[in-house]
């Protein structure tokens, strides 16, 4: 079998590769996978789906690199996840064709390349809420006036047994909330599972957060509160670097 297309491995691909998404997720979590709510994607679906039917895995195998590359995961932790894979399919080492290809997806997608919009959701991205507040306070020349006039409301999804469930609440929820702020407010997605959204001030804004927590966030189990932007930048800065990381 040449680089240009690997299909199934030495395994039984009509008894394992309908089941090969659950183990390979829960040995990706024993491994320490970080952060473990964003090892599932779309694009992992693609790979099992191709493992089953015995079709080429090059091209799964590269968007899963890009999705990767989208969510900030290293490129050594994203070969690691495909080493998984190729050991449950039946590989004593990964194909070197599959190498290349999620190593040259993730090239393609990884940093300085990504793009200001999550795949997945379709929400803003974190670098791109950074961009947002670098504007605010530029504007004020770095004073306060930005911590008066906005607020950063943050929505964070509870957690859930297996990874795509909560990948589909998390569509669906990003979805709402997009509906929900219809005034210009900036919605993005901090990580798998956590929102923060750049509302701007206003008499209202206590009253709709109220409805949102009582409505959209109770139906979907997420949790919702708002911050008064700090004073500087550098200190918005370190508020979204720990609102990204996991716990």
């Amino acid at each position: 079998m040449g680089d240009a297309e690997v299909g199934a491995g030495t395994g039984d691909r009509a008894v394992r590769a309908p089941q090969l998404r659950a183990p390979w997720g829960r040995r990706i979590r024993e491994a320490g996978w970080e952060p473990p709510e964003e090892w599932w994607t779309p694009t992992v679906n693609a790979v099992c789906d191709a493992f089953a039917s015995g079709s080429d895995l090059v091209g799964p195998c590269r968007r899963l690199g890009e999705a990767r590359a989208r969510l900030g995961t290293g490129i050594g932790q994203s070969l690691d996840g495909l080493s998984v894979f190729t050991a449950l399919a039946g590989w004593h080492s990964p194909p070197l064709a599959l190498v290349r290809a999620l190593a040259e997806g993730w090239a393609d997608a990884g940093p300085g390349r990504e793009s200001c919009q999550d795949p997945l959701t379709g929400l803003a991205t974190a670098g791109y809420l950074r961009t947002r507040l670098g504007e605010l306070y530029r504007s004020t020349g770095g004073g306060a006036p930005p911590a008066t006039g906005y607020r950063l409301v943050v929505v964070v999804l509870g957690p859930a047994a297996d990874p795509w469930q909560r990948a589909a609440r998390l569509s669906v929820l990003s979805h709402e909330l997009c509906r929900f702020f219809t005034r210009g407010e900036s919605v993005c997605l901090l990580g798998r599972g956590r929102i923060a959204v750049v509302a701007p001030e206003s008499d209202g804004l206590d009253r709709e957060l109220g409805g949102l927590c009582r409505g959209t966030a109770w139906e979907y189990g997420a949790a919702v509160w708002a911050v008064a932007l700090p004073p500087a930048y550098e200190e918005a800065w370190d508020l979204v670097a720990g609102l990204e990381r996991p716990g």
